[in-house]
């Protein structure tokens, strides 16, 4: 099992480590606190997470499309962006 930091995922994510914090805060991003207090994500579990968001094309949010259709962001900050043809 390989830990890591928030630094490190947001790295991974082109997030800031603010924003790491707050979705992990949220319940939006999986991860967990060590007995010391530290907090850590399991690499395999930040993968998963990331499949599960996966879009198949271009302006399409796999994660709350009915938001992006009606216009509003998801809850994880992510905003619709439109295909060229609309």
């Amino acid at each position: 099992m390989n830990l890591l930091t928030a630094r490190e995922v947001a790295e991974r994510l082109g997030i800031s480590v603010t924003t790491a914090l707050r979705w992990t805060r949220r319940g939006e991003l999986p991860g967990f606190r060590l007995p010391g207090g530290a907090l850590r994500y399991e690499e395999d579990e930040l993968e998963a997470w990331l499949r599960k968001r996966a879009t198949s094309r271009r302006g399409a949010l796999t994660a709350a499309p009915e938001a992006a259709r009606d216009g509003r962001l998801s809850s994880v900050g992510l905003t619709a962006v439109r295909d060229e043809e609309d």
